[in-house]
């Protein structure tokens, strides 16, 4: 994935580098492709409206409700949808769908 850059709650949430997944470990379905805030990232930048990003891939539930990475232990905030993704029974490679 391409850096990025969402805007939400008067703040920048930033990408600086690609960042890859290895779908060979993540189980066949849906996801959503979050953008996230982690307050684990520790963030030198002194202007204090912008902050660093990461993603989270939230499956679709047996119900069609999503995952919310707030319910994990991960300490992070979900600030907008990147994009969807299928991962198939063979998943080496699986294409971002926006």
């Amino acid at each position: 994935m391409a850096p990025f850059e969402v805007s939400r709650f008067g703040l920048s949430y930033r990408s600086a580098s690609e960042i890859r997944i290895d779908l060979s470990t993540v189980a066949p379905g849906a996801y959503r492709v979050l953008a996230v805030h982690n307050f684990h990232t520790e963030d030198c930048n002194p202007c204090l409206t912008e902050c660093v990003a990461g993603v989270f891939l939230a499956a679709r539930r047996s119900d069609g409700s999503w995952e919310a990475p707030e319910r994990f232990p991960i300490e992070c905030r979900a600030v907008g949808v990147l994009g969807t993704l299928q991962v198939p029974d063979d998943a080496g490679l699986a294409e971002l769908l926006p």
